[in-house]
């Protein structure tokens, strides 16, 4: 009878350890789902964190044009991916803390465009720039007239605010008077613009480390995979334009 009552105890020795790798396994499944949603949470939250941020910025800043002066807006015709995005341009009036001594004026021209930048080891990305013109550049180009060119811009000097940015949109819109309809501002609309319609759409930093050449990042802005889709985040307003 001993080697029976052996038997049988290796036989429960073996159904116990398979029992205690089912329950592991299904621990570390769901403790691995556990991390995963957290890590999409977090960045989720980053995403919405950054990007309110930025869209506080700019309405402030916005809400601080002078009216009556340029607002430049171009959209890249000829580029692709994430240069082919809009850059915009507007006259602003100082706040006191930006007074500068050695550039005396109250007035300031507040520049958005995308563009790429190296980032050393990691290759290169794109991002939305600001550049800031101080009160003498902002008097010339005033003096250009109602339609100036746009500012020149340099990637390698001028401010990244948002990294990994894959389309930015800053629609200047104007209220049709016959129809009450928001219409695409331009140089030749008979009514000033009311609105900006702002639009930025990027990818947290962690994920951008898998894409390191511009062909890359274009491809993401133009036919991203199904598996790539949940990485993209796109936030949008409607902000007031100062009159």
């Amino acid at each position: 009878m001993f080697p029976k009552a052996k038997a049988f105890s290796l036989i429960e020795l073996l159904v116990a350890m398979a029992i205690t790798s089912i329950i592991m396994v299904t621990l570390f499944s769901l403790l691995g789902q556990s991390t995963t949603n957290y890590t999409q949470t977090q960045r989720a939250v980053n995403a919405v964190s950054q990007s309110r941020a930025f869209i506080q910025f700019f309405d402030r800043e916005l809400s601080t044009r002078l009216p009556g002066t340029p607002l430049i807006h171009e959209k890249e015709s000829t580029a692709t991916g994430p240069t082919s995005s809009d850059r915009i341009a507007f006259v602003r009036a100082l706040t006191q803390d930006e007074f500068d001594d050695a550039d005396p004026g109250d007035l300031s021209t507040s520049v958005y465009y995308v563009d790429f930048s190296d980032d050393g080891k990691r290759g290169e990305s794109p991002k939305l720039f600001r550049k800031n013109l101080g009160p003498k550049e902002t008097q010339k180009l005033i003096e250009e007239g109602a339609t100036p060119q746009f500012p020149t811009v340099n990637a390698t000097t001028d401010e990244p605010i948002i990294p990994n940015v894959i389309s930015f949109k800053a629609v200047p819109m104007f209220r049709d008077i016959t129809d009450g309809e928001l219409k695409e501002w331009d140089d030749t609309s008979l009514q000033p613009p009311s609105v900006v319609e702002l639009s930025i759409t990027f990818i947290d930093d962690s994920s951008a480390q898998r894409f390191k050449m511009k062909s890359e990042w274009d491809r993401l802005a133009t036919s991203p995979r199904d598996t790539e889709l949940q990485l993209i985040r796109t936030f949008t307003r409607n902000i007031a334009i100062a009159k």
